[in-house]
């Protein structure tokens, strides 16, 4: 089956946000990402709302395991006698969905093809992949597995049907596993190859946890600046004396050793100070000269710099650097100790005696390869630092959209 680039995308579940829970969030970001990616994203949930361009939402409440016709359905295939319940539920459900999803291209089921909340809608998605199998493709996305946790305790259940779905691998269904835990789950109960269920772990929205301000993850993204190695932060005026030369001289080694990294003074030339114009034009030919015009950037000649951006700023960056000849305070070293940042400054006073902890000093006669190899080891013997790059790499959405989701269910 061969998909266009721009595709018309559906997520199943019982429920969806304002509804809270681990399923429905990770579908809301799920969404958000497609959406994001340019796709059509429709939401196919028994309680659900959308304020995101690009998801629409179709609201089925007899979806929702507390709906009375999928309680009374339930019951009926609990006991032993018929379920004419069930069965009209199924069919109703089948309809409804088969609807729902004429024009959608892919289906990313989430865990109702592996737990037994609602089994006529389970059965009815079941039914429409099978059928629908030339004109979309469906994914069981596996969070839970009700048919081998002991909380629910299933046992001969899974012998009849319809619960026997639960125990095994629904047919003309591609899958993905939130763990490697879960596809060694899944693989076991079901029989079916690892290599038929690719992990695709929970992602996170690290701009959103950031908070960052509009102008910032503008910023973020234009320079790929979540996703380098070293995020270097120099929060100063275009002046002689802040020496920022210096931090353009660690930067090229940084950048010689093999980091991908980034060096973000946040003032920029002023335009009406001849001094600062030409020290700012000095800047830009030094980094020319040293390779690294495209990490260099002065953040003020792209936006207006407020306190919510400085803040969001410090949030993105890993380091303050002040490589200042001279200061009368050195404010900057207290705001990234209130970040948790490290600060590599200059050692010159008043800077060596503001602040103890996590503060790293150089003098200026250093050389800035030494400055640099320094910069390095320090962010590397830092866990919290090594954690947040992990999380960036291992768990953000663009990478596992692009990595995982992508490769093999958008193809």
């Amino acid at each position: 089956m061969k998909f266009p680039a721009i595709m018309k995308i559906a997520l199943v579940h019982y429920a969806y946000p304002p509804v809270i829970g681990g399923v429905e969030f990770v579908m809301e970001q799920q969404a958000a990402l497609f959406a994001r990616r340019g796709h059509t994203v429709r939401i196919i949930a028994g309680r659900a709302e959308s304020t995101v361009d690009g998801v629409s939402v179709d609201e089925l409440p007899e979806l929702l395991p507390t709906h009375p016709r999928t309680e009374q359905s339930q019951a009926e295939i609990a006991g032993d006698g018929p379920a004419p319940a069930y069965e009209e539920l199924k069919s109703f459900l089948k309809g409804r969905l088969e609807e729902a999803l004429q024009d959608c291209q892919v289906v990313f089921v989430h865990n109702m093809m592996t737990m037994h909340f609602n089994l006529a809608a389970s059965m009815a998605l079941a039914e429409l992949a099978v059928e629908g199998t030339d004109s979309a493709r469906f994914v069981n996305w596996v969070h839970d597995i009700a048919a081998i946790d002991e909380n629910y305790d299933l046992g001969e259940l899974l012998r009849g049907e319809p619960w026997s779905l639960l125990a095994s691998a629904p047919q003309c269904f591609r899958h993905a596993a939130i763990s490697k835990k879960r596809q060694q789950e899944y693989c076991e109960l079901t029989g079916i190859d690892a290599g038929q269920c690719p992990v695709v772990p929970n992602g996170v929205r690290y701009i959103r946890l950031l908070k960052l301000t509009d102008p910032v993850r503008k910023l973020c993204r234009q320079y790929g600046v979540l996703y380098q190695d070293i995020v270097m932060l120099q929060p100063t005026r275009i002046l002689r004396r802040k020496n920022i030369e210096f931090g353009i001289r660690v930067l090229a080694e940084l950048k010689r050793a093999g980091h991908k990294v980034v060096y973000l003074v946040t003032g920029a030339p002023d335009a009406h100070n001849p001094a600062a114009r030409d020290y700012g034009r000095e800047l830009r030919e030094l980094a020319g000269d040293l390779g690294v015009d495209n990490e260099f950037h002065f953040l003020s000649e792209t936006f207006e710099i407020s306190d919510e951006d400085l803040v969001s700023i410090y949030n993105a960056s890993d380091l303050l650097f002040l490589p200042s000849r001279q200061e009368g305070f050195g404010l900057p070293l207290l705001e990234a100790g209130v970040f948790r940042i490290p600060a590599f400054c200059a050692r010159v006073e008043p800077m060596c005696s503001i602040l103890e902890n996590n503060v790293n000093l150089f003098d200026l006669a250093e050389e800035p390869a030494e400055v640099a190899r320094r910069v390095a080891v320090t962010l590397g013997d830092d866990p919290g630092y090594r954690a947040r790059k992990e999380v960036i790499k291992n768990y953000s959405w663009e990478r596992l959209f692009d990595e995982r989701i992508q490769p093999h269910f958008l193809q």
